[in-house]
């Protein structure tokens, strides 16, 4: 678990320089990629089951299934197979492929389930009566606080560690937690938060959704139970090919292969940039690698009213930062 704990967590952050409307700007972004098993949600993995595994509801050997776009059941097979409990996937069948065979792959048993069984919320229901059925722990990310607490005491206590000035956060809305437990950080300090959100899927500003997304991880088909709105000063709506295609161009043009959440990402961080509310920080969730079959591989077209082709992409530095210790125990 130690050596789980000192590879997740304290990722590096980057100042990315861009121009917009003729006016040079700069927003930040912590690349989670660097966690042990690629994401963001690594954190969260390493803090649930260690505080589980304290109180002793998660026993030596006993079986974890969880709910998941990907990357947490990613970060949860890969620390489950370190600490040797079997764990059980259920997903919707329409994330990528690559999620698939990753998971697989940390030895994870994968229950795909169809949008005709309900897709997030029927995988939520099936999970439940199997945990039951094979008295498996569950982490519960989208109710459980501890998802919010990772956050909390990492990504956002490193985020002010290097950024003292920081004076906005935008990320998306998958489970919540990295937004409640960074703006729980960051709303003392006086920072601006923005939620993120497919414009197809605009729960948060609209209490529906009106179609399938690109943007796998965030806008899964409800509002989870963590998400505090108190929180959240503006909702920014994202369009998926807009999300796509500044992912694409941050690859090409700046050698950042990042996932299309973090497309999403940038464009949040740099309309709160060009409100007024900078400097500004983001996550890139994870990297390209997940997505080599879905839209990223073959961005469409810049449509009329699309953000990222009017952001000329300037560069990029890594900003020094202390190293914090392990927020997880």
């Amino acid at each position: 678990m130690k050596f789980f704990e000192a590879l997740s967590g304290n990722t590096p952050l980057i100042r990315i320089d861009y121009r917009l409307d003729g006016r040079p700007g700069a927003v930040y972004a912590k690349l989670e990629s660097f966690n042990l098993s690629g994401s963001i949600k690594d954190r969260v993995a390493a803090r649930v089951i260690a505080r589980a595994e304290a109180a002793g509801t998660l026993v030596p050997g006993q079986p974890i299934v969880e709910v998941t776009s990907g990357n947490t059941g990613i970060a949860f097979a890969a620390l489950g197979a370190l600490t040797g409990h079997p764990v059980h996937i259920f997903m919707p069948e329409r994330m990528s492929r690559e999620r698939r065979q990753l998971l697989e792959m940390y030895g994870a048993q994968l229950h795909l389930v169809s949008d005709a069984e309900g897709g997030f919320e029927g995988a939520l229901a099936l999970a439940r009566d199997a945990a039951a059925q094979m008295n498996a722990f569950q982490p519960l990310q989208f109710d459980n606080e501890e998802n919010v607490l990772a956050h909390y005491h990492t990504t956002g206590a490193e985020l002010l560690a290097a950024l003292p000035g920081v004076k906005a956060f935008a990320a998306g809305v998958g489970t919540g937690g990295t937004l409640m437990g960074v703006a729980r950080r960051l709303k003392p300090q006086g920072a601006f938060i923005a939620a993120l959100e497919p414009d197809s899927a605009p729960l948060l500003s609209g209490g529906r959704v009106t179609g399938p997304h690109k943007i796998e991880g965030i806008g899964d088909d409800f509002i989870p139970s963590i998400v505090g709105r108190s929180l959240i000063d503006t909702v920014l709506r994202v369009n998926d090919d807009d999300a796509v295609l500044m992912a694409a161009r941050l690859a090409k043009e700046l050698g950042l292969g990042v996932g299309i959440s973090s497309g999403a990402n940038l464009l949040g961080a740099i309309e709160l940039t060009r409100r007024g509310f900078g400097p500004a920080a983001t996550v890139f969730a994870d990297d390209n690698k997940k997505y080599l079959t879905t839209a990223l591989a073959s961005p469409a077209p810049a449509r009329e009213g699309f953000v990222s082709p009017q952001v000329e992409l300037v560069g990029w530095q890594r900003v020094d930062a202390p190293r914090l210790p392990s927020g997880t125990l």
